[in-house]
């Protein structure tokens, strides 16, 4: 059975192999342990991220465990290093190894590896149906984003998470992969999305093409006003030609709303969406195709840090 998308469960599970510097120097490691810590400060709710009870006990470096990091001193990581990535460990959900999840051999472009107990777990969850990551600190055995492992004869989508700028990938990864029911989309598009902000009257139904036809476009549609239009726009100095070529190229039909729109009264009122007590102009849109499924969104707001709100789903709204 599918794992409910929209819960607040660990999507994430710590590869305790990983956490085995003692091969790095003492710059990299200093390194590591930060990138540690900044994941976890992401992550580390008490939900989020989960660790093997058995992980706590695996030597990182020295004689440092992920038991003895508040108390234990080595003299390259700072003892603020150290504490703060105690506490944010101490956040994480521990979880008990199950027979069912005995680490065995998978495949990944063609190599044969070995998982950890960590990623033996994270792969069942996947095999189930939760789209999953797990956090790698030592990468030079893993690729790192979302990799197909083939595991027990059947290929499985796993992420494997090496820094705080791969978190985004994996957040919309989750919105395909798994095909979130509708009514889970916005509980996690907030954060696959941070400089959008989304209208409460969004409604799926109102587009023409059915749910799992529009999603994957919707998501990259959505991933690239997130990370260009802003900057498109003000790169090209508001040239509305030209940020619709630059969209263009990257294969998405965007542009404002047209005149003959402009002057139809009606047709502009459809336009304004109402967020936290302030109409907003959605005046551009995005075409799924070029008769049917529009995206309606604004340009950014600078009250909101200039954030774009993504106002109206719909087939096609009058013109």
């Amino acid at each position: 059975m599918r794992a409910d998308a929209g819960d607040d469960s660990y999507r994430v599970v710590v590869d305790e192999a990983g956490l085995d510097c003692r091969g790095l120097t003492d710059v990299q490691l200093v390194r590591c342990v930060d990138t540690f810590a900044d994941l976890l400060e992401e992550l580390a709710d008490g939900r989020q991220v989960a660790i093997m009870d058995l992980a706590y006990d695996v030597p990182c470096w020295g004689s440092i465990t992920l038991a003895t990091l508040r108390y234990a001193s080595d003299g390259i990581v700072s003892r603020d290093a150290r504490v703060r990535l105690a506490t944010l460990v101490d956040k994480c959900r521990t979880i008990e190894p199950r027979d069912d999840e005995i680490p065995q051999p998978v495949v990944v472009a063609g190599v044969e590896r070995e998982p950890s107990w960590g990623m033996a777990h994270a792969l069942a969850q996947a095999v189930a149906g939760r789209a999953m990551s797990c956090l790698v600190l030592s990468t030079g055995f893993w690729p790192s984003g979302w990799i197909t492992v083939v595991h027990r004869h059947e290929s499985v989508d796993l992420h494997v998470l090496t820094d705080v700028d791969e978190l985004t990938g994996f957040r919309r990864g989750i919105l395909v992969r798994e095909c979130v029911p509708p009514d889970a989309f916005l509980h996690l598009a907030g954060s696959a999305f941070a400089d959008l902000i989304f209208a409460d009257a969004l409604d799926f139904r109102r587009f023409k093409g059915d749910y799992a036809e529009i999603l994957p476009w919707l998501v990259e549609l959505l991933g690239l006003l997130n990370d260009h239009f802003g900057d498109a726009l003000e790169r090209h100095k508001g040239d509305q030609s030209r940020v619709i070529a630059e969209f263009a190229a990257r294969g998405f039909d965007i542009s404002p709303e047209s005149p003959q729109t402009k002057k139809n009264a009606r047709a502009w009122e459809q336009r304004n969406v109402e967020y936290q007590g302030v109409l907003h102009r959605c005046e551009w849109h995005g075409k799924r195709l070029w008769n049917v499924d529009r995206v309606h969104f604004s340009l950014p707001i600078p009250e909101y840090g200039g954030r774009i709100l993504v106002g109206v789903f719909d087939e096609h709204l009058d013109t």
